[in-house]
């Protein structure tokens, strides 16, 4: 995939996942604070989560440990069954944070050997996805926190126009430069 795409999609995500939180900062607000106890959400986004690092290693050059590939097929529900019954409490909020770091990797390889020095914008938004990520998987009640923060009193349309504001950078990047 070219470096173009992939920033189309991300500037695309963030419009939509920003443009709300400016228009209806109240609902948004609520939302988010609801989502880190929302079974649905988790179970859905353990699931994504489980999928992806499975098909990661069994796409992976193992060495060695090639002879592990055909347990995957086991442990990937295994886990997941462990992690909606077992680790329930605020799955939801794990779950995002797995997902973070799930989503820098095909980044970061795709903007790797691109030629243009703009080409660095996407691995400073990837590295802050895994900066975010390692904290919601290793303490999800900061969800709250963060959101609590970035969508309280009048920062919450800040934080939406900041988030459109860089949606459309990257949008424009993916456009005119890569």
């Amino acid at each position: 995939m070219p470096l173009s795409t992939a920033a189309q999609i991300v500037g695309m995500v963030m419009l939509v996942l920003h443009l709300p939180l400016m228009l209806a900062p109240e609902k948004v607000r609520n939302a988010l604070a609801g989502f880190p106890r929302n079974s649905a959400a988790a179970r859905i986004l353990v699931g994504v989560d489980l999928f992806w690092v499975a098909w990661v290693v069994l796409h992976a050059s193992l060495g060695r440990f090639e002879f592990l590939k055909p347990g995957v097929y086991v442990a990937a529900p295994v886990a997941y069954l462990l992690l909606v019954f077992f680790l329930d409490e605020l799955l939801a909020a794990r779950a995002v944070g797995g997902l973070f770091l799930l989503l820098a990797n095909p980044v970061l390889n795709i903007a790797r050997w691109h030629e243009s020095d703009w080409r660095l914008v996407m691995p400073v938004l990837a590295y802050s996805w895994v900066i975010v990520g390692i904290v919601l998987v290793l303490s999800p009640f900061r969800f709250r926190h963060m959101a609590d923060f970035l969508t309280g009193g009048s920062r919450a349309r800040v934080t939406g126009f900041a988030g459109v504001a860089v949606g459309l950078f990257v949008l424009a990047l993916s456009l005119f430069v890569y």
